[in-house]
């Protein structure tokens, strides 16, 4: 994969028997190594926007294409192997497993792609760069909200993906693990050429990006 674009995107959903647009004609393009950001107010549609790039959700119209083949031509089978193999995804609210250790989340991802021979080493060392690797067997009630979206980003990464897509990340913290989870999030990024895109409210967080949208609207244009 060396890109994932959408073209003339829209969605719009209907409550009541009332139609409500939320995204028109967005077009956008997201190659290897990108950073990122796309503000907008809240219920602007960038959570929107983020899971239908990340192949979560259909559009009403327009299409997601990756390496200019759209993607409504997969099956189900071919997407989830798509999303696992090329996409991690990290959001506001960690959603580990709670009764699974620090490690046995990590996993996860790696366990149902069932492709990489050295999974477990993998994890040990994803684990070791977050800093956690004294907590591996810990089970998440014993973390703290930072450390529990570390591993949150170290599964997301386990499977190597092309592109990390990030809902708000830093939502959720205070201001001290808001700035260790951006420095961790830039440092894999630019020593291993993961893609960031992420739908944020932080303006500390926001100014790290190479490339800001702003969602306004129903439209995105580039800031």
């Amino acid at each position: 994969m060396n890109n994932l674009k959408s073209v003339d995107l829209s969605k719009s959903y209907t409550t009541n028997e009332e139609s409500i647009d939320v995204l028109h004609n967005i077009n956008l393009t997201i190659n290897l190594h990108d950073q990122i950001a796309i503000s907008g107010n809240s219920g602007s549609g960038k959570s929107t926007l983020l899971h239908l790039l990340a192949a979560l959700d259909t559009p009403t119209s327009g299409k997601i294409c990756i390496d200019d083949v759209d993607i409504s031509s997969f099956t189900k089978n071919e997407l989830s192997k798509h999303r696992l193999e090329n996409f991690g995804f990290v959001y506001q609210f960690h959603h580990l497993m709670e009764d699974l250790t620090v490690i046995e989340n990590i996993l996860i991802p790696g366990q149902l792609a069932n492709t990489n021979p050295s999974l477990n080493d993998d994890a040990h060392e994803l684990a070791e760069l977050i800093g956690l690797s004294h907590r591996l067997n810990h089970l998440p009630w014993k973390l703290s909200g930072g450390e529990k979206q570390r591993v949150a980003i170290a599964r997301a990464l386990i499977n190597k993906p092309k592109i990390i897509f990030l809902d708000e990340p830093t939502g959720n913290l205070d201001d001290k693990n808001a700035q260790i989870i951006q420095d961790l999030l830039f440092d894999i990024s630019n020593k291993h050429g993961v893609a960031l895109v992420a739908a944020t409210h932080d303006n500390n967080f926001i100014k790290n990006f190479k490339t800001i949208y702003k969602i306004e609207d129903k439209t995105i244009s580039e800031i």
